[in-house]
């Protein structure tokens, strides 16, 4: 795979998101739409018959785009949420994670794959719908119970984009601070509950065999509800309703003081970091059974 055209493609999906578009939340209506028909669009012409998943909330219509094999015999996801807070262009929240969302959705168009995948991105995982009835990885998971999807894993990107190689660049909370973990922020965090360190245990095998990018894993017992930041974006949803899922993640407000703020631009990315990760997914993606 050709690393510099993943990284022109990352680049042109994170400049439309966070500067072309910028906030997108539910405050700014035409903005989340936008974001949505991006995401839809662009599924689309890489040959997905992608279709939207409908909620109402503040009497708004906004939508999940999904798209891949939703196979009764089972499926994996990847996803992300393309909305962001208001006041903030989102480059790493969550416009780093629909960039790699995109770009191994496109790669999956050419491989082998010996599982289906699908791919989806959701609507308003941000405040204030953070954690109602309303977000849209919740209405996705929840109704995937009901109808009785199995799905062999859900691998959740929660702001991928943000690293640093200075001494002491990530915070750490507690016990993990006692526990050995590194406190350089230049390593792609995955964090599992454990009926999901299975899971867990393969990606981070597939990152490590195909990324030049380090790889920290945690995985937490009764939900992640005794360490409530690892519980902060869609995984949890899955996990709530007994689905394998992780989240993969540059650990957030740990790290990137830019966290919700209008400074999450574009320039504080580092790209050829969300290259990598793309190369580690792919393993994956080639290899899940």
């Amino acid at each position: 795979m050709d690393r510099e055209d993943i990284r022109c493609r990352l680049l042109a999906h994170l400049q439309y998101l966070s500067v072309t578009l910028g906030e997108r939340c539910i405050y700014r209506p035409a903005n989340l739409k936008a974001a949505e028909k991006y995401v839809y669009q662009n599924l689309a012409e890489m040959g997905y018959a992608p279709c939207r998943q409908t909620i109402i909330y503040q009497r708004q219509e906004v939508n999940n785009v999904i798209a891949g094999d939703q196979q009764p015999a089972g499926y994996y996801i990847l996803g992300a949420h393309f909305d962001t807070v208001a006041g903030t262009p989102g480059a790493d929240d969550n416009a780093s994670g629909v960039a790699v969302l995109l770009e191994v959705a496109r790669l999956s168009r050419n491989v082998s794959t010996p599982r289906p995948w699908t791919f989806i991105g959701f609507t308003i995982e941000e405040p204030p719908a953070f954690f109602t009835p309303y977000m849209g990885s919740r209405v996705y998971a929840t109704t995937a119970k009901k109808q009785g999807h199995k799905i062999l894993g859900m691998l959740c990107l929660e702001m991928v984009g943000y690293y640093r190689q200075e001494p002491h660049s990530q915070s750490l909370p507690f016990p993990l601070g006692l526990m050995g973990y590194p406190t350089t922020g230049n390593f792609i965090g995955l964090v599992s509950d454990r009926r999901s360190r299975p899971l867990m245990t393969c990606l981070e095998r597939a990152i490590k065999q195909a990324a030049k990018l380090p790889v920290v894993t945690l995985a937490v017992p009764l939900g992640g509800y005794l360490l409530p930041e690892v519980r902060l974006s869609d995984h949890a949803n899955f996990w709530d309703q007994a689905y394998p899922a992780v989240m993969i993640t540059d650990t957030a407000f740990l790290r990137n003081p830019n966290y919700h703020a209008a400074t999450d631009t574009l320039d504080t990315l580092d790209v050829e970091a969300m290259v990598e990760l793309v190369l580690g997914l792919m393993q994956f993606v080639s290899i899940a059974t």
